[in-house]
């Protein structure tokens, strides 16, 4: 156990300095954002760390092997209030399986309406912008280890549409009577988003993350992330489950992560959240600072059935 803790550590931290001298000048060089912009509030407020996690409906966005977690039918919906008129949504579903679990996603992100202009400043039609992502992802179990893979179609509409097709591929291992889990999980991985005659690729990502339940109601988590397009983040997060009654409990979230660390001035870095269940209906919600640009918040509605 321990011996498998430090060689995942020492892993990490050779990979993750390689990522960052490789990727230092690569900053905004991809397009299709918004598959950065993470999924579900629970997650979220644990400063975005579930890639070790996966266990609920959003394992189809941070890691598809997670899906093998799931014994019951789920679906989970999103909101979140982000900048100015910016909104973005996100639904999931998982179906279990006796030949392996099935899930299926969708990604919205809404724009707001904009101002045209043409090319000497003068008024032209107003447009709306908007990135879709439809997600389809099979996991199964194989000699104790969960894998999983997803299937994306990708589109981003500015007044041009572009479209992209890419895969996720995951993995994950639990030790310690099932108290660790390790997670490993490839994104984005495709082809790019062509505007008329110019085309960006996608914003790949490898990333690596643990659990660890601490006790049985208490969990942590830690997530390295290495972006063909960024510098290395690290995320950070617990979770405490307190059960109220047989069909009630609430949970506490934290977390850090470094995503925000170039955001100027004002709160940023940390994440907060709270949760509640009652019998089979989940309800979470997230709170997470951007710095000067101001707080987001995310709310999300899950169900088993």
């Amino acid at each position: 156990m321990k011996k498998t803790i430090i060689s995942l550590m020492s892993i990490l931290f050779v990979v993750s300095h390689l990522s960052a001298f490789i990727n230092k000048d690569k900053v905004g060089t991809t397009g299709g954002q918004f598959l950065k912009l993470g999924a579900g509030a629970r997650a979220t407020a644990m400063g975005c760390a579930f890639v070790g996690i996966s266990d609920d409906a959003t394992a189809i966005y941070w890691n598809p092997s997670g899906l093998n977690n799931i014994s019951q039918k789920e679906v989970s919906l999103m909101h979140a209030v982000w900048f100015e008129e910016i909104s973005y949504n996100n639904l999931f579903y998982v179906h279990p399986t006796e030949v392996g679990n099935f899930g299926a996603g969708i990604q919205y992100v809404n724009y707001g309406t904009l101002k045209g202009a043409d090319e000497d400043g003068n008024p032209a039609e107003d447009f709306n912008p908007n990135d879709l992502a439809i997600t389809i992802s099979y996991a199964r179990e194989i000699s104790g280890i969960a894998l999983g893979a997803s299937a994306k179609y990708i589109s981003s509409k500015i007044k041009e549409t572009a479209t992209a097709f890419a895969v996720d591929i995951g993995a994950m291992k639990k030790f310690s009577d099932e108290k660790l889990s390790v997670g490993v999980v490839l994104q984005n991985l495709g082809t790019g988003l062509k505007y008329i005659s110019e085309e960006a690729p996608l914003p790949m990502n490898i990333k690596i993350g643990a659990g660890y339940k601490i006790i049985s109601n208490l969990t942590t988590a830690l997530d390295i992330t290495l972006p063909s397009d960024n510098e290395m983040i690290i995320g950070v997060g617990g979770e405490y489950n307190y059960r109220v009654s047989k069909d009630i409990s609430v949970s506490g979230r934290f977390g850090y992560t470094t995503i925000t660390k170039d955001v100027e001035g004002g709160l940023k870095g940390i994440t907060l959240g709270l949760g509640g269940n009652y019998k089979n209906y989940k309800l979470d919600y997230a709170f997470v600072p951007y710095g000067d640009l101001g707080i987001t918040n995310r709310v999300s509605f899950g169900i088993k059935f």
